[in-house]
């Protein structure tokens, strides 16, 4: 009974045994670009679904290595890269005065 609560605790949902984010920013940037492909230069589909399925194999090889990297890039997203001004000219960040 604790198994199927624990699994889910622990492993985040994928899509095509990729993390569930990156999968869908994959699927969200090359599907415009393909079509924007294909009105532009008359392209073959063929060749832009060959781009879509490599990326995705990569992001599971990633997310294999790394399984929350859903949550990973949600919370990068939240606080960004940390990036202080100094008060006074010094070498490096510093985080007080």
């Amino acid at each position: 009974m604790r198994e199927p609560i624990l699994k889910s605790v622990a492993m985040p949902p994928r899509v095509f045994w990729a993390p569930m984010v990156p999968a869908i920013v994959n699927f969200a940037t090359q599907v415009p670009l393909m079509f924007i492909w294909i009105g532009l230069f008359g392209g073959n589909p063929i060749w832009a679904m060959v781009t879509v399925f490599s990326v995705h194999l990569m992001i599971v090889v990633y997310g294999a290595k790394e399984p929350h990297l859903s949550h990973m890039m949600l919370a990068w997203g939240q606080n960004g890269p940390m990036i202080t001004k100094n008060i006074h000219y010094s070498r490096g960040n510093k985080f007080a005065p």
